[in-house]
């Protein structure tokens, strides 16, 4: 007779030598935030994009039924997890606490300290039965993962990766501060808070998204200073010197011990921020920024940007496992890890041009695409999603470029009329590298979690509720634009609704808000009569209706009451939220062109933007939306769906 502990060994034994599990069938998703399904089919007709055209005729395209409301991260949730806000909890960039009615990102918390940080979306991620079956998973900066989810990993075979994206924050903790230098004038552009504000001699000025730094150098030289994040009572600083050689137009930089020369509109290599040893600790603070030299004269003109999370030391988790990320490094070099690269914010403030945004993005292009190929080289078995948000964040800055009726419009825009098109050919360049290199044997998915629209004109939801009458102030608020929730001037006694983030109204609701007063039984009754007053509401220029659709969050059985909006607000094409509004703020019109970059979007109705799908496997006949997508994915690999998704299959 065998004895038990033997028998036990020869189990292990006969187990270590059965026949490998084979290869899992390779299936990739390639995600490009804000593919426009009306835009892609006219430059397929143009002729400009044979890679998408041929994916087409090979398997279908068809339109992607998008989120409500049609956000980033509420989007690319519901692909995560199979579900609506309902079930994954994200209903807007902005959300807000019912009690004190205080707005706070959506998607995650973090401090500077990286030592606090939560990921808000809730919900079962597809890729999480992935792992549960044992297959290899990749995740590539797909939006609303920060800090990245932990890996699945109940049989130990170490096969799951995850890399955050859209949502992680620089070293600062905020999601993108810049720093102009500069020894010339400079004004806010009038359409920014502070706009008309003026750059005093040795002084600064705060800019939505960034600093202008007056700078004074002797004979050439500086020294300057690069904050750093203020960790309970310590405040990390690091600072470099500059020499200015006007009449060569270059600069050298010294920062630490590295040292680059760079010439005027020339970028330097990524460089390391050295902040110094973390308090009761032997491990330095550090980061990673490029500098762009715009001009030497007649006035220096000198960006910094946002110092992101360094991946070869990372103060805040970017990748699981945690070493995957510095091994993405060391492959293909420092890289972009703020959650959105492009620097919108430096060309709404006008330290940037459209020259200088697009020399930025290509350099964040040209990143992703490396990435994209060391992917696709190590692509052997199993599952993996890529991001690609360049995009949706070229559309918003540049639409109005390509329309001469945008109130944003001006002549000396017009070089620049064909860069969106110009991107669509860019994507699919890419998917080019893509099909060639998975070969026809692979299945492929490339999806988009919305479309584009143009944002002409802004609306000021508070506003309009405060004329409406729904929204009371204190006698004597006059100051503007006058901040609702961060200030006293708002009589919460007598206020029923107030709007905050890109699509939200919130009722001022008793026993929910602090100071509510709308009684839980009068609840329907204000709801039905705010809906029917917005989708009444007409631009007094064009008597065209500025919102489409109110769509009621009740109607799907929200498991987060406190964190859904009552209504969302649903514009018509051409029109937005303010973006005033969206930061709880009211100004003086209801109605403003919109003279800023900023110029298309997608936060609107849902039925105005749908997204894009297609696949180089015949698509099922009928209509398609965002949750049908990891439904899909499972079953591709024999899994049921999740109990809580809702899709069924594409095929």
């Amino acid at each position: 007779m065998i004895g038990r502990s033997l028998l036990a060994a020869l189990v292990v034994a006969l187990a270590s030598c059965r026949e490998p599990a084979p290869p899992a069938p390779r299936l990739f998703v390639l995600g490009i935030d804000g593919m426009d399904p009306q835009i892609l089919a006219h430059l397929i007709d143009a002729g400009r994009l044979p890679n998408f055209a041929r994916l087409a005729r090979q398997g279908g395209m068809a339109p992607l039924e998008t989120s409500i409301p049609p956000q980033s991260p509420v989007a690319w949730s519901n692909f995560i997890t199979g579900t609506g806000p309902e079930g994954h909890g994200l209903f807007d960039f902005v959300h807000r606490d019912a009690a004190t009615r205080m707005p706070f990102l959506s998607t995650s918390k973090a401090d500077a300290s990286g030592e606090h940080m939560e990921l808000l979306r809730r919900g079962v991620p597809f890729w999480d039965l992935l792992g549960n079956a044992g297959i290899p998973t990749t995740i590539f900066k797909v939006p609303a993962n920060f800090p990245p989810s932990p890996a699945p990993d109940p049989h130990g075979c170490n096969c799951f990766m995850a890399f955050a994206g859209m949502g992680t924050p620089d070293l600062l903790g905020t999601y993108g501060t810049f720093v102009y230098y500069t020894d010339g004038p400079y004004r806010v552009p009038a359409h920014l808070t502070q706009g008309g504000a003026e750059l005093a001699p040795g002084g600064q000025l705060e800019v939505s998204g960034g600093q202008v730094v007056s700078v004074q150098p002797q004979n050439g030289e500086a020294h300057l200073s690069i904050a750093g994040p203020q960790v309970g009572d310590h405040q990390y600083q690091s600072s470099f010197d500059l020499v200015v050689d006007r009449d060569h137009e270059v600069a050298q930089i010294q920062l630490g011990g590295q040292q680059v020369v760079v010439r005027a509109g020339e970028w330097t290599p990524w460089l390391e921020v050295d902040y110094g040893r973390r308090p009761l600790s032997t491990e330095h603070l550090t980061g990673i920024c490029r500098f762009y030299l715009k001009a030497t004269k007649p006035h220096l003109q000198l960006y910094l940007s946002p110092v992101n999370l360094d991946p070869e030391h990372p103060a805040m988790p970017l990748s699981t496992p945690a070493e995957a990320v510095n091994e993405l490094a060391r492959a293909e070099g420092r890289h972009f890890t703020l959650g959105i690269p492009d620097e919108s914010k430096a060309l709404e403030a006008a330290v940037f041009d459209y020259a200088d945004y697009l020399s930025q993005h290509r350099l964040a292009l040209g990143e992703r695409r490396a990435h994209l190929r060391h992917f696709l080289a190590d692509f052997r078995q199993g599952f993996v999603f890529f991001y690609v948000g360049s995009l949706d964040q070229l559309c918003h800055v540049l639409w109005r470029t390509s329309e001469p009726h945008h109130p944003g419009y001006r002549p000396e825009f017009a070089p620049y009329h064909l860069a969106i098109e110009d991107e669509y050919a860019a994507m699919d360049t890419l998917l080019g590298e893509v099909v060639e290199s998975l070969g026809r044997e692979t299945r492929l998915i490339v999806l988009s979690d919305h479309g584009f629209a143009p944002y002409e004109y802004s609306f000021n939801l508070n506003t309009w509720l405060q004329r409406e009458g729904y929204l009371a102030l204190r006698p004597g608020a006059d100051s503007t634009p006058l901040e609702i929730i961060k200030s006293n001037q708002v009589d919460w006694k007598k206020t029923r609704a107030y709007g905050l983030g890109l699509n939200g109204l919130y009722l001022n609701l008793w026993g929910r808000e602090q100071g509510g007063m709308v009684e839980p039984e009068d609840r329907q009754q204000v709801l039905a009569e705010l809906a029917a007053r917005l989708l009444q509401v007409r631009d007094p220029l064009t008597q065209q209706p500025v919102i489409r659709k109110v769509y009621r969050t009740e109607e799907a059985r929200v498991q987060f009451p406190d964190l859904a909006p009552d209504l969302i607000v649903g514009y018509a094409r051409g029109y937005r939220v303010s973006g005033e509004s969206a930061v709880g703020q009211l100004t003086p019109a209801v109605i403003d062109p919109n003279m800023a970059a900023w110029s298309g979007d997608h936060c609107i109705a849902a039925e105005e933007v749908p997204g894009v799908l297609l696949s180089n496997q015949p698509l099922r006949q009928g209509e398609f939306e965002l949750r049908d997508v990891p439904v899909s994915i499972l079953g591709f690999y024999g899994l049921p769906p999740g109990v809580a998704m809702k899709g069924k299959s594409i095929w």
